[in-house]
């Protein structure tokens, strides 16, 4: 069958919006008809090569891009069971088995089943179902949500509540639930903390919402583009800054020179140098969550161990915000229903063809979270 679908063809190349050919689903296998998707720095990472090591170039393109998303089972394989044509379905790219050691001890977002997320072919058995101009395509994370229709593994997928609008919804599928665990369930945050995020996009502005849910006494939203710090106040941020120094003077001061007891990193791109900054305000007995992602290969971080060591501070990284996905995205959908968690103040949608504009508006902070619709709407 056919689908409209952006492809991108090589490093640092543009998206191309053109057909695609998608094989029946198979054993295990779900054809859905995406209605939204989210645009993620996950994506753009793999696009600009930051995060693909040169040796593996050759095997992550032609790309179908996407890994948030929200659609309708158009059909099922053999053997399907968890969903029948016409329901409402939220992506997943942290398929969780329910049976490793992982699932069983809570820990669903470092499932054995998403070994191989990073290669081609499908989940369930390795064939290529997707293809463009003849070519195999690379399909993120198992998923190719920048499309009308992919067929992806029942496990890669989670039930969707049918009167929720899927340009919001979809943004749980990755970016909101990161941030939100990452403040609330990796970095801890109590009543009467002080939090700091440092990058206010989708993730860490779900990040800043978790954090005033949680309870958090002082929110400060960190981000050198003013649009996004604006935004953070209605996400629940009580102050903002454009960077980590700028905020240094306020940390100390509502701390009476403790430091913050929460700063979560959720910027585009991770830095040796923004760890160590960021662990400099983190106080006493306090925890530094890494959430955002570094470029490809070892990035040195300039620490004073002494201080890290008599401070007893924490240095965490973060999947998922930490969150098991099957209990995630109900929980969540269910607070944005009674009005405690607000997806939609997030999205500027973008139609499918658009995605390059979406892009560069993302990039550029002009948007918390651009949505690629299908249909236009």
């Amino acid at each position: 069958m056919k689908s409209l679908a952006a492809i991108c063809w090589g490093v640092n190349e543009p998206w191309s919006v053109e057909e695609i050919e998608v094989d029946p689903p198979g054993p295990g296998e779900v054809l859905v008809e995406w209605a939204a998707a989210g645009l993620c720095h996950s994506d753009e990472g793999i696009r600009t090569g930051e995060r693909v090591p040169k040796e593996e170039e050759a095997s992550r393109f032609p790309m179908l891009g996407g890994h948030e998303g929200a659609g309708v089972v158009a059909d099922t394989g053999p053997g399907v069971t968890r969903f029948s044509p016409g329901d409402h379905v939220l992506a997943n790219f942290v398929p969780a088995c329910g049976r490793c050691r992982y699932c069983a001890t809570g820990r669903g977002y470092i499932c054995d089943d998403n070994k191989g997320f990073a290669q081609r072919g499908q989940l369930v058995d390795g064939l290529i179902k997707h293809r463009a101009r003849g070519q195999d395509l690379f399909v993120m994370a198992k998923l190719g949500t920048f499309a009308e229709r992919t067929v992806v593994s029942q496990a890669s997928l989670l039930p969707l509540d049918s009167g929720l609008p899927p340009a919001s919804a979809c943004l749980v599928s990755c970016g909101v639930t990161t941030g939100w665990g990452s403040a609330v369930e990796r970095g801890g945050t109590r009543p009467g903390d002080i939090v700091v995020v440092v990058g206010t996009g989708g993730v860490g502005f779900g990040a800043v919402q978790g954090a005033r849910v949680a309870g958090a006494k002082h929110i400060i939203a960190v981000d050198p583009i003013e649009h996004r710090r604006e935004m953070a106040y209605k996400a629940g941020a009580a102050s903002t800054a454009a960077s980590i120094d700028d905020a240094r003077a306020e940390v100390a001061h509502l701390t009476n020179g403790q430091g913050a007891d929460v700063v979560v990193l959720t910027p585009s791109v991770v830095t040796g140098q923004l760890v160590h900054d960021a662990l400099s305000i983190t106080g006493k007995g306090g925890t530094c969550v890494v959430t955002g992602m570094a470029e490809h290969g070892v990035q040195p971080v300039p620490m004073d161990l002494g201080m890290f060591a008599l401070y007893n501070k924490q240095l965490l990284g973060c999947l998922f915000g930490s969150m098991d996905p099957r209990s995630s995205a109900p929980r969540l959908l269910g607070l944005y229903r009674n009005g405690l968690l607000d997806l939609d103040v997030m999205v500027t949608k973008y139609w499918l063809p658009d995605i390059n504009e979406a892009l560069a508006d993302s990039n550029e902070g002009r948007n918390i979270r651009g949505v690629l619709t299908m249909n236009g709407d």
